[in-house]
């Protein structure tokens, strides 16, 4: 990524994938805040620690929406707060735009990157979130998360890329693939 010498606040927080995890992070930890007080009073009750990761993965989910849904509305409302008039986004909704044609052999940059970046966590947050999942369970959530997140896209002023599934997937099949991995070395262990 690059960073120019004379960074202001504004680049940086409204147009870097930095400033966009800085944008999501409030909404993302409020999220894993109310989870874990509802949580806190269901039964069964969870221990401190499963509660903790169990939050984590609902602070992760909601951090993964903000960032592929909602953007631009966060944007919009963070410029709103810091300079008391609207940002000049002006996204559209409802753009119905498809790439159904896989495209990563040809050009892998940062985007790309991020889509498989953006789903490591999945593979070990939600076997953390539901502990009975298999590694063939896992990956199945994360792929349905991320086909379901593209789908609404067009909706929200994106659109659907082929190539998003594809990184997404194979971040969520690497990172489940490390965490049963270890687990398992950890079970032959004991």
């Amino acid at each position: 990524m690059y960073f120019p010498r004379d960074m202001t606040f504004q680049y940086f927080f409204f147009d870097t994938y930095p400033g966009y995890f800085l944008q999501a992070l409030p909404v993302a930890l409020l999220a894993g805040l109310v989870y874990a007080l509802l949580r806190r009073r269901r039964p069964p009750r969870l221990s401190a620690g499963q509660l903790v990761l169990s939050s984590l993965f609902v602070c992760y989910l909601a951090g993964l929406l903000v960032l592929t849904l909602f953007q631009y509305d966060l944007a919009d409302l963070y410029y709103y707060l810091f300079y008391g008039h609207p940002g000049h986004s002006g996204h559209p909704w409802f753009l119905f735009q498809y790439d159904l044609i896989p495209t990563l052999h040809r050009h892998f940059d940062a985007e790309n990157w991020g889509n498989f970046l953006l789903y490591l966590p999945y593979g070990v947050l939600y076997p953390l979130f539901r502990p009975g999942s298999s590694f063939w369970r896992t990956v199945a959530a994360g792929l349905l998360t991320s086909v379901v997140i593209e789908l609404l896209q067009p909706v929200f002023g994106r659109s659907f890329d082929i190539n998003d599934i594809i990184l997404n997937g194979l971040g969520v099949l690497l990172s489940a693939a490390v965490f049963f991995g270890v687990r398992a070395l950890r079970r032959r262990r004991k």
